[in-house]
């Protein structure tokens, strides 16, 4: 059986601060079936709303990023404020898929007001602060989430992370999950054993694991 793959975006809002860039997380609400308890970036499925006026899927994303953010964090963006960094596609073995574009924005000084239907808490903090309460497995974040956070927490600024995405071409993740020293292995684009999905390969390493229930994103160019 195919499972359809439904357009999606996420808005990962970062600001200044006397210590670093901080960035935003919600925390998808504990009695949702469906990632209830994760801490996410704010963001959603695209809905036929968000396709009115717009001639691309990547404006229907940019749409939807918008509505997603005000609605679950209370929080108003611009769509041509907003800078791709990545589009994931959820691999085929889960049972339910997305193909979300990610951008980047700089957040506002705004209160954050949670709706408390799909979000019930968030947090403003340093990327490095979320990733090590993920690693201490008190913080419960999903593979896209640890590699975006693992990226923003190499910048100092939000120029500096402004200028660290446009210097690449965006990514376009397609995960391929494997296994490596019986630990669950997903393999990205441009990682030695991707197209073969063999994590024993050897070379560039661009693949995340999952150690007692805690995502580690291993990186390395050569």
């Amino acid at each position: 059986m195919t499972t359809d793959i439904r357009a999606a975006a996420t808005a990962i809002l970062v600001r200044d601060s006397d210590k670093g860039i901080e960035t935003l997380l919600l925390r998808r609400h504990t009695q949702l079936k469906v990632g209830g308890g994760h801490w996410v970036f704010p963001g959603g499925t695209v809905d036929p709303e968000d396709t009115v006026g717009t001639e691309t899927d990547e404006q229907a994303a940019r749409a939807a990023a918008v509505r997603e953010t005000q609605e679950e964090a209370g929080i108003e963006l611009r769509a041509e404020d907003m800078l791709l960094l990545s589009h994931w596609t959820t691999p085929p073995t889960m049972g339910r898929r997305f193909a979300t574009w990610f951008y980047l924005v700089e957040g506002n000084q705004a209160d954050v007001v949670v709706d408390g239907e799909e979000m019930d808490d968030y947090s403003w903090g340093a990327p490095s602060y979320f990733l090590d309460l993920h690693r201490q497995g008190e913080l419960a974040l999903m593979p896209p989430t640890v590699v975006t956070l693992t990226e923003l927490a190499g910048c100092v600024t939000l120029i500096g992370a402004k200028q660290f995405y446009t210097s690449r071409a965006v990514p376009y993740f397609e995960p391929r999950i494997s296994s490596h020293n019986d630990v669950i292995c997903m393999l990205y684009g441009g990682d030695a054993g991707y197209d073969t999905t063999d994590p024993n390969a050897d070379g560039p390493r661009n693949r995340c694991y999952l150690e007692d229930g805690v995502w580690r994103y291993d990186f390395s160019a050569s």
